[in-house]
């Protein structure tokens, strides 16, 4: 059975495929522990050859996914908590997340401007500065999908 998120890719026009080098791996083991095989086999036999668009999101080769996740914000600040970021929002640059805590695999939408502090989450709504840990990450993202798979099941349904 092939993998739902490659067959997704391949559906898209301008893509190419390449197998990654030995340092590109390196940095993808660094960051992938917890990753769903159907991301890890991607990334690991025939990844993107480069960012590329979809629909509103912008999906990230191994070296953007390595420094969204340890270089930049909001990446880099909510990945200790166990949030992996994949993709961005085209227009805003949001980080398009999965949740490695939750079996299912949520995806969400992280704000890059209220998760930019390491040390407090400000929430809009409520108007209030909250603890930057990961049950305030949740109360101020966006939940996209239930599941990586549900995920790209929606996008894959607007191909």
């Amino acid at each position: 059975m092939e993998n739902i998120f490659f067959s997704f890719l391949k559906k898209i026009d301008g893509i190419s495929f390449i197998k990654p080098n030995d340092e590109e791996l390196l940095k993808f083991r660094e960051i992938s522990d917890k990753l769903p095989d159907i991301i890890k086999e991607v990334y690991t036999n025939n990844m993107p050859a480069g960012e590329f668009e979809f629909s509103d999101f912008v999906f990230y080769d191994i070296n953007r996914l390595y420094d969204e996740n340890i270089n930049y914000v909001a990446g880099a600040n909510i990945f200790p908590f166990g949030f992996f970021t994949f993709a961005s929002v085209a227009f805003d640059g949001d980080s398009i997340c999965i949740d490695l805590n939750d079996n299912n695999l949520p995806v969400y939408q992280c704000s890059h401007e209220i998760l930019c502090d390491e040390t407090e989450i400000y929430d809009y709504e409520e108007h209030k500065s909250l603890e930057f840990n990961y049950d305030n990450i949740i109360k101020v993202s966006e939940k996209l999908a239930d599941s990586f798979t549900e995920f790209i099941n929606e996008l894959s349904d607007d191909t």
